[in-house]
């Protein structure tokens, strides 16, 4: 693949502070399983980079305003100069200082990208911060007659996946009736494989575990520190999510 130099200004201003962006709202947020290709992922990464550059724009013309008004009681006065030193070339000048300028910007528009993945990628959880904003949205339902927004995150996340509401961390307990009369399996869920839903194989690892042979048997403890079951082969599996209390020392 032959690039030239405007190829590669294209992938550090508009595709570089996409991928900040994307990396550091994956933190919060898991990626989706819809498979993009070449050409989705490169637009999802040029418009968060495309949105880094607006949002810098805005804010720079913002205060350049504010400093214009305040220091010269002229709102326009530094976007006269930033007028005259365009049509005087200023760049073709000073090309050291013009570089200086650019690469400036660049490691900005990283920094902001980076900043704003963080801001995308709260905005897409189930905090009671989005829940607070997105509760007071009923103009889409009545401007857009939008009644509810998907997701993409597989249903197994959905139940695995302890919740933390007002503070309080919820611990995932199942009971797993196993393929072909092999058995039930009961315990806590220490970790779990995020896949599709579609995807058959599906290990979780259970902790503290009980298991017994059949329905009318009883349970008993496995002395294993844990156990790896693939949901593929498993028949049923009851789910239930309890706050986790703090133990006293009293009997």
């Amino acid at each position: 693949m032959n690039l030239d130099l405007t190829t590669i200004l294209l992938v550090i201003v508009a595709i570089a502070p996409g991928r900040f962006a994307q990396r550091s709202r994956d933190r919060f947020v898991p990626r989706s399983f819809a498979p993009q290709g070449v050409s989705g992922e490169l637009a999802e990464l040029v418009a968060l980079g495309v949105a880094t550059h607006g949002i810098l724009i805005f804010l720079v013309s913002l205060i350049l305003f504010a400093a214009g008004w305040l220091c010269h009681r002229s709102p326009d006065y530094f976007f006269a100069v930033i007028d005259g030193l365009i049509a005087g070339r200023w760049w073709s000048q000073r090309i050291v200082e013009a570089a200086l300028v650019f690469s400036c910007y660049v490691f900005l528009s990283f920094a902001v990208s980076y900043f704003l993945g963080f801001v995308y990628g709260i905005l897409g959880t189930n905090s009671s911060l989005t829940k607070l904003l997105f509760a007071k949205a009923t103009w889409l339902t009545r401007w857009f007659g939008v009644t509810g927004l998907l997701g993409e995150k597989p249903i197994i996340y959905e139940v695995l996946n302890p919740l933390i509401q007002n503070g309080t961390q919820k611990s995932v307990f199942v009971e797993i009736e196993m393929k072909d009369q092999r058995g039930f399996y009961s315990g806590q869920v220490s970790q779990f494989a995020i896949v599709k839903d579609e995807e058959p194989h599906k290990p979780i690892y259970l902790i503290d575990v009980w298991f017994k042979q059949d329905r009318f048997t009883e349970y008993k403890k496995l002395q294993t520190d844990g156990i790896m079951i693939d949901l593929a082969d498993v028949a049923t599996m009851s789910v239930q999510q309890l706050e986790e209390v703090m133990q006293s020392d009293s009997l």
